[in-house]
């Protein structure tokens, strides 16, 4: 009979969220999971906007995307924002139907935008021919297809095996702890101005506070769900969409303004409806 009623049929996922099934729409399996997905996608479209929308009329923002340009990080920098966008739509999908056949729309692109995170801070510093070891240069010229092989194995490895989530939790996790640890080092190599008088740790410490706050909501929905919520009124799992979303935004802002200051130009933090972002301007020197 439900199977009749609601329009994807019968959830057969191996993870039933917190929130109900079909209480406010036949059409939608778990309709606050699937619109707080959005949020994700429009992080990633703001990101891809700051990126695609400088004009004469607003000079900090175009001077900054000129700056991307000519240091060679715009593509990388539009790549990662598309990414996280993608993120939102496929966990929409999956969320929305909750269907196994539908959830590596949701896991596929969150390994991707993970990888492409690792990828980004592993090559913030450029290739020297002459100076660098060679298996250092060996290791960039191969890191792409590393962490592609990497993502593919995963992504086959959950489609095969259905009924282990800790897969993909693990894979994810140790992705996010090497973004984590990779861009603390780098920070800590790099740059030694306390955090207030760091642009780029402002960001780092904005993401991984975001993320914590993030992982924590989904734990504890994990933990202690109870008829469809923890706090009543409150989709905790929402949350997470919402604040996973802000992560990967400042994630990306943390490697531009990184990208900045490694070349010796001043940055400064821009704020719309309380959400931080870089400007790149002139030389410090």
């Amino acid at each position: 009979m439900e199977n009749e009623i609601n329009y994807w049929g019968i959830p057969d996922s191996p993870i039933d969220w917190c929130e109900e099934n079909y209480i406010i729409s036949k059409y939608i399996c778990e309709f606050y999971n699937t619109f707080s997905s959005f949020i994700i996608t429009a992080f990633g479209v703001y990101g891809i906007f700051l990126m695609m929308s400088a004009s004469s009329r607003d000079q900090s923002l175009f001077q900054h995307v000129k700056i991307l340009i000519e240091l060679n990080i715009r593509k990388k920098v539009l790549l990662s924002y598309l990414s996280l966008a993608i993120v939102g739509v496929g966990s929409a999908f999956y969320h929305a139907t909750l269907l196994y056949k539908n959830q590596l729309f949701d896991e596929f692109p969150m390994m991707l935008t993970a990888s492409m995170f690792v990828y980004c801070i592993l090559t913030i510093d450029p290739v020297d021919e002459k100076n660098d070891p060679p298996n250092y240069k060996l290791m960039r010229r191969f890191l792409p297809y590393i962490l592609s092989l990497y993502v593919i194995v995963v992504a086959i490895t959950i489609t095969i095996i259905r009924d282990s989530p800790i897969i993909l939790q693990s894979s994810f996790g140790l992705l996010i702890f090497s973004n984590i640890f990779l861009s603390y080092m780098y920070t800590s190599r790099c740059l030694k101005s306390p955090v207030m008088e760091s642009n780029p740790k402002k960001f780092l410490y904005l993401c991984i506070a975001s993320m914590g706050i993030a992982y924590l909501s989904w734990l504890t929905e994990r933990k202690l769900c109870n008829n469809g919520y923890v706090i009543p009124g409150v989709q905790l799992h929402a949350v997470w969409h919402a604040l996973t979303g802000l992560a990967g935004f400042y994630y990306i802002q943390f490697f531009i303004t990184a990208c900045l200051e490694k070349h010796g130009y001043k940055t400064k933090l821009n704020w719309n409806y309380g959400i931080a972002s870089v400007r790149g301007f002139i030389k410090s020197y």
